[in-house]
């Protein structure tokens, strides 16, 4: 791709980008005199060291000692090169690039003519690897779309249809999430590509094609109602997909997600978060699902900062994630025995992450979607107020179930042994650590020793020995 008259472009798109509006689609950002500031992206940030400066239209983090303008901020946060970074500021602008003439796209294609051409012609080829993965952003954009609209009209997908009927999603929810449908048939997606081997490559690329043992491809995800997955620039860049019991299909999955691949990684993404995104900023509180479809149901009754996990735990990727947009994140989970499994696990994301991080167990073994669906938003809100627990209490309150604390002196002191294994497995205070995290490990002590009803003194010299011993046993290793 080669561009005419690129210093005039570059300062026609320097003009109509501010650095802070760019920056901000990344970053919560907040003002401090006549600067911006925020966390920052590139590493585990919590002063915040993240400066935007709106009058010199920079950006610097103190820290990684990285800055510049709007085309080296988005060359080192979407990892491309300046003629990539400048294609995809004056797509944002609505600036055109005079570029070589591309060629002709046959019909059907991805994302509309000359994109399928454009698809056909990226592997293999001497592009740079910024303008291939603009290719794969394209390709995922035109299978969403394939999906969504077999949804809405295809016959084939009255099933998937009237299951989302049957959970409560509306038409609006379909249209507002891109739900999509995948029929139970090998080669749909292939055939909307005209088998052509190319695109079918890029296809691949990005996880929604898979080869046969023969050789040939088939669709990953058919016979399955698909959730795609979008980045915080609203971005598709991977699915969920969930096997219907109409289908046949013998898997015995029923949730599947798309592959690692150039555009998705499991760990770095939360479903919804492209929807959420305004109302997280609002509200300055996450709540995390476990589900697709609590994520949509919840926000069906209003809670619009509603986000979920992609099958996984928790992560600590996701919470640095969260925490450019919030202080607060809510885990809302199923039932007792899974609020049991996860407390050791939340837990060791509290002490690691400075964040008010709450557990909030929903009665009866329930999901979500179930409880709004059967007691309604003002129960679900009164639970949210009443019910939800802080990481450290809610660890508590599961190590000491059944544990009469005064007389069972050797199921108490497990009980404590325990919880301060998992703190001493956070990162230790260093002399540049900052107040609040000092404030905060300081009354997560006094918390313990209160509620074990033993010295503060012995807990806090309990905790540096499980250090000393921690530190010992990896100087061996």
């Amino acid at each position: 791709m080669s561009f005419g008259s690129s210093s005039d472009t570059k300062e026609q798109v320097r003009e109509a980008i501010d650095i802070v509006d760019l920056v901000g689609k990344y970053v919560q950002l907040r003002r401090q005199g006549r600067v911006y500031v925020g966390l920052c992206p590139w590493h585990d940030d919590t002063r915040p060291s993240l400066q935007v400066n709106p009058e010199r239209q920079s950006f610097k983090c103190w820290v990684c000692d990285i800055g510049g303008d709007i085309f080296s901020f988005v060359m080192k946060m979407e990892g491309v090169e300046f003629r990539e970074a400048l294609a995809m500021l004056a797509d944002r602008a609505g600036i055109p690039l005079r570029t070589t003439p591309p060629i002709r796209a046959a019909s059907p294609g991805i994302a509309g003519a000359p994109a399928s051409e454009a698809v056909s012609a990226a592997f293999p080829g001497g592009d740079s690897a910024g303008e291939r993965k603009r290719v794969l952003y394209r390709a995922m954009a035109w299978a969403e779309t394939q999906y969504h609209d077999c949804l809405l009209q295809a016959p084939a997908a009255e099933p998937a249809r009237k299951y989302l009927e049957r959970r409560g999603i509306t038409p609006e929810s379909i249209r507002k999430f891109h739900l999509g449908f995948s029929p139970n048939e090998p080669d749909w997606l292939l055939r909307r590509v005209q088998g052509a081997e190319s695109r079918a490559k890029v296809l691949e690329t990005i996880g929604v094609l898979a080869r046969s043992p023969e050789g040939g491809w088939y669709d990953r995800f058919r016979g399955r109602l698909l959730f795609p997955i979008r980045d915080t620039q609203d971005r598709p860049v991977g699915l969920g997909g969930r096997v219907l019991p109409e289908s046949g299909l013998a898997s015995r999955a029923k949730y599947i997600n798309s592959p690692e691949t150039p555009l998705f990684t499991k760990s770095d993404h939360l479903y919804g978060m492209d929807v959420a995104r305004t109302a997280l900023r609002k509200s300055r509180t996450a709540l995390v699902m476990e589900g697709y479809t609590d994520c949509i149901v919840a926000h069906q009754h209003g809670f619009e900062d509603a986000v979920a996990v992609l099958g996984t735990a928790l992560t600590e990727r996701h919470v640095r994630i969260l925490k450019r947009f919030v202080d607060r994140i809510v885990l809302v989970l199923d039932g007792d025995e899974a609020g049991r499994r996860r407390a050791n696990e939340v837990l060791e994301l509290f002490v690691a992450q400075n964040v008010d991080l709450r557990i909030l167990t929903l009665p009866e073994g329930m999901d979500p979607a179930e409880f709004l669906a059967e007691h309604g938003a003002e129960a679900f809100g009164d639970l949210l107020a009443t019910r939800s627990l802080d990481a450290l209490e809610h660890a508590f309150r599961t190590e000491t179930e059944g544990v009469d604390l005064d007389r069972d002196v050797h199921a108490a002191s497990r009980a404590l042994e325990r919880l301060l294994a998992i703190l001493a497995r956070a990162p230790r205070l260093r002399p540049d650590s900052s107040h609040d995290d000092r404030f905060r490990q300081e009354k997560t002590l006094q918390r313990l020793a209160a509620r074990f009803r033993v010295p503060e003194q012995d807990v806090r010299q309990r905790l540096i020995a499980l250090r000393r011993a921690a530190s010992r046993r990896a100087d061996s290793g």
